[in-house]
């Protein structure tokens, strides 16, 4: 638009007539008189146009108002065009080209427009004037004071047309007209929102506003005072300002007098006045307020205007008699109070507190309550406080604390932690704590005379029976626990001949003497009369419960000294090993009580373990314990072998190295004799690396003589696999003895795996990993399950004997033997069957393709050189 001049406005020569000027003050009265009788804007605004309009056939008359936020023109009234048609109109950004009204607007001038589609102040506008039809469009700007424009009126006509003066002067009219109505509601909507903000102030302010007059002749009035007076006193504002004194009337009767003479008082003096008083409300609740104002002087017969604040304090009364009361209890409680800061600095200590931790209040504020720490709790204790405290804001519990004479003592603490009622952020935190040492050392007293036997002060059968369900719930699965039961023999003769004096000065010496035999760690409690109860933990073996009874035996025989005399009388005892007969209290103390009876039975002056019959087997492994101990040192063991052939019997296609015990004297003792015992007293580690070392050592030999093509298998203990790094053992010895890991197959039992599936797979794995070739022996006999096939990575399964001997007489056997070796051959499994000793099971195993056998059909297990010319003979050579 710089580059060539604007359409100029066309020349309006004339007057309008007198009718028409009387049709411009009609248009002014009509406005005037509306805005009288209080029509709102848009309706004033409204009659305006349709006014015009009238005057001006063939026109739509419409007004835009300025946003002085977006910087744009929207259509604020235009009742002949349709809001779709508005719509477009809307946003106009004045400025020239910007139609009738943004040029107008911009310029600040009157703006005609005869032909829109001609004028070049519609070029920014022309696709819009023509899809609306508009041709001529006349606009005025309205101003609501000299300096603002708020907008534009605008006559527009859908054919191209020239103004009249009546036209032009009519235009200027309802600009001003509209300018006025505009200024006057935007004066009306700032006195509303001035008072609505005053108001707002009011109601929000904490108290009541108000103001006071006292005239000359001392007479009182409120001449405005806040709606909040009636939540005080009951009493309306506006009856309050109607009648002063129905307020007076409530104000508490004790307190009218100083209240009045303090507003005399500093109404004479001019000074700002503050007073603290009662007031009742009519429902009779008293509430104390605090009034304060500031005076300001009127005219000399006017008095004096106080304007100021009525506030209900109340709740600061009560919080200060609160506080009073607190104040008295924190000085005068028995409990010791500590109060910190939330950085845990104590800012306060009560005399209480004092007098229980030995310090003085200047040695311990600004210091942190750790001062009092013992080393009787862990850090973890310390740290579970503070997680409590953080999310539950609140601990209580048994803390000991060291004071400052060094004692130790035991106390109870209550801590809360404080947060701001407001914010909820942590400002304090209060402690509360009592010396419990008195109680502490009442319940200890109480729980000992509960717990042990009053005589001898040993425990009592309650403590002992709760020591030994100690022990066994927390036995590790190594470990083995015994129970004594000692019974004096005869003691009713030499308690009823000397009398019960003498029988406790007996007992008294029999527990020095029981003690003196046994550790600070075992447990002696008298249970019954001449009845005594022993519980030793952590025995490694059998023997070791054995050397501890003969102790006890032999010091009973020794005589005791009553009055001078010597007497005598032994003990009967009876043992109960856990697990061995028994894992719970009841049991074992049953089989304790058996094992005793039974020393009685044999004679007295003995003891016994838990043994029906004193069985065989308990005497064969107290006696072959030591031995076993000897074999290895002086290498009582052989190893013989048992060649496993494939399924027509004629080939060996391995061999299972099987240990045998030559005792010097007892000759040869089977393994399900000694193995047991071995695992019991943990030898089995030592027996498992012989029976490794030899066997390889064998295979070395053999594989230096050409004697090659088979797999040697040696059976693993459930200690080698649990208690060792079996992978590492076995690759040294391979690397040892220089054998390929593929001639080597570890087996291990079913049962073993189903308590171990956890450490055995890792091992396992690692095992397989080296070439070794793994066998599940006695398959089928135990609860078999498809995990252990799946999840380890075995080689070979065993078909356990017992499911071999009755076959062809036992179709299930042959079933099972079916079923084991199709399953196992659908996993890709070597099948070996166990225990052949006939043609007949033979050929029925031949039959049903499995793969391996074993058994004495083909040969017993034989010694190494007996098994060297096996190999020869079947021609097992490179």
């Amino acid at each position: 638009m710089n580059s060539y001049a604007i359409t100029p406005n066309p020349v309006i020569e004339g007057d309008p007539s007198t009718e028409e000027l009387k049709t411009i003050l009609q248009l002014q009265n009509q406005v005037l008189e509306k805005v009288v009788q209080d029509t709102t804007r848009a309706q004033i605004l409204e009659q305006i146009c349709h006014f015009v309009e009238k005057c001006v056939p063939d026109c739509v008359a419409s007004i835009m108002l300025f946003d002085s936020d977006q910087k744009c023109l929207n259509v604020s009234c235009a009742p002949s065009i349709p809001r779709e048609a508005q719509v477009l109109l809307d946003g106009m950004v004045p400025g020239v080209g910007a139609g009738s009204c943004g040029t107008s607007v911009f310029l600040g001038s009157p703006v005609f427009v005869i032909d829109t589609a001609e004028d070049n102040r519609w070029d920014q506008l022309r696709p819009i004037a023509q899809q609306l039809d508009l041709r001529a469009c006349w606009s005025y700007p309205i101003r609501t004071d000299a300096d603002e424009i708020a907008g534009s009126f605008a006559i527009s006509s859908f054919t191209p047309r020239q103004p009249t003066p009546f036209h032009a002067q009519l235009l200027e009219a309802a600009a001003n007209i509209a300018g006025i109505v505009l200024n006057r509601f935007s004066s009306q909507e700032n006195l509303q929102h001035k008072e609505r903000l005053l108001e707002n102030i009011t109601q929000a302010m904490p108290g009541v506003v108000y103001q006071y007059h006292l005239d000359d002749e001392l007479k009182q009035s409120f001449t405005y005072i806040g709606p909040g007076i009636e939540t005080i006193s009951g009493i309306t504002a506006e009856a309050a300002i109607e009648d002063f004194s129905e307020f007076w009337e409530q104000v508490h009767p004790d307190d009218r007098s100083g209240l009045w003479a303090s507003i005399v008082h500093t109404g004479k003096h001019g000074l700002a006045w503050s007073h603290e008083f009662r007031v009742f409300h009519k429902n009779g609740q008293m509430h104390w307020v605090r009034g304060s104002a500031l005076p300001s002087k009127l005219g000399s017969q006017e008095g004096l205007l106080w304007n100021g604040i009525i506030l209900d304090i109340t709740p600061e009364k009560a919080s200060i008699e609160q506080l009073r009361l607190a104040g008295i209890a924190f000085s005068s409680t028995n409990e010791g109070i500590m109060i910190t800061d939330k950085r845990n600095r104590i800012i306060d200590i009560n005399r209480a507190y004092m007098n229980i931790s030995g310090y003085g209040r200047d040695e311990l504020i600004g210091k942190n309550p750790s001062i009092l720490r013992s080393e009787h709790h862990s850090n973890e204790f310390y740290q579970s406080i503070w997680k409590s405290l953080e999310e539950e804001r609140h601990w209580q519990g048994e803390i000991w604390n060291r004071l400052k004479n060094g004692e130790v003592v035991p106390h109870w603490v209550n801590i809360n932690a404080v947060h701001d009622p407001n914010t909820d952020a942590l400002t304090h935190f209060v402690s509360v704590i009592a010396d419990i040492s008195n109680i502490k050392a009442s319940e200890e007293k109480l729980s000992h005379l509960a717990h042990h036997d009053a005589l001898t002060n040993l425990p009592n059968r309650l403590l002992f029976s709760a020591r030994l369900d100690h022990a066994l719930t927390h036995r590790e699965a190594s470990e083995k626990i015994v129970m004594f039961h000692l019974d004096l023999d005869r003691f009713k003769h030499i308690n009823d001949s000397l009398g019960h004096k003498y029988g406790d000065q007996l007992l008294l010496q029999v527990t020095e003497r029981l003690k003196g035999v046994l550790s600070d760690k075992d447990t002696l409690a008298r249970v019954g009369g001449d009845e005594f109860a022993i519980l030793v933990e952590e025995l490694e073996h059998v023997s070791d419960a054995e050397s501890i009874a003969d102790r006890l035996v032999e010091a009973m025989e020794q005589p005791f000294t009553l009055d001078g005399k010597d007497y005598f009388t032994t003990a009967s005892i009876g043992l109960a090993l856990a697990p061995d007969h028994g894992d719970d209290i009841d049991t074992l103390t049953k089989h304790a009580d058996i094992a005793l009876n039974q020393a009685k039975d044999s004679g007295r002056n003995n003891f016994a373990f838990f043994q029906p019959e004193l069985s065989e087997t308990v005497q064969e492994w107290i006696k072959l314990e030591p031995e076993l101990r000897k074999a290895l040192a002086e290498n009582q063991f052989q190893l013989h072998y048992q060649p496993q052939v494939d399924s027509t019997g004629t080939a060996i296609v391995g061999a299972e190295a099987l240990i045998r015990w030559h005792h010097p004297e007892m000759g040869i003792i089977p393994p399900n004799q000694f193995l047991p015992i071995a695992e019991e007293i943990g030898l089995m580690n030592k027996i498992g690396e012989w029976v490794m070392n030899t066997a390889l050592e064998q295979l070395s030999f053999w594989r230096s003589r050409g004697l090659i093509g088979f797999r040697l298998a040696i059976n693993l203990a459930g200690d080698q696999i649990t208690k060792q790094n079996l992978p590492m053992v076995v690759m040294q010895a391979l690397e040892h003895f220089q054998i390929p890991a593929e001639m080597l197959e570890l087996e291990i039992l079913e049962t073993f795996l189903m308590e171990h599936e956890e450490e055995a797979t890792s091992t396992f794995k690692q095992l397989r990993e080296l070439g070794v070739h793994l066998s599940l022996d006695d398959f089928g006999t135990g609860y078999s399950a498809l995990s252990y096939l799946k999840k380890l990575p075995i080689t070979k399964v065993k078909i356990d004997q017992s499911l071999v001997r009755d076959i062809p007489e036992d179709p299930n056997d042959e079933a099972i033997a079916k079923a084991v070796i199709l399953l196992a051959h659908t996993l890709d499994l070597t099948v070996c069957a166990e225990g052949v000793e006939t043609r007949a099971q033979r050929e029925f195993l031949e039959s049903e393709n499995c793969d391996q056998l074993q058994g004495y059909l083909f040969s017993k297990p034989i010694e190494a050189n007996a098994f060297t010319n096996l190999l020869k003979k079947h021609n097992k050579l490179a």
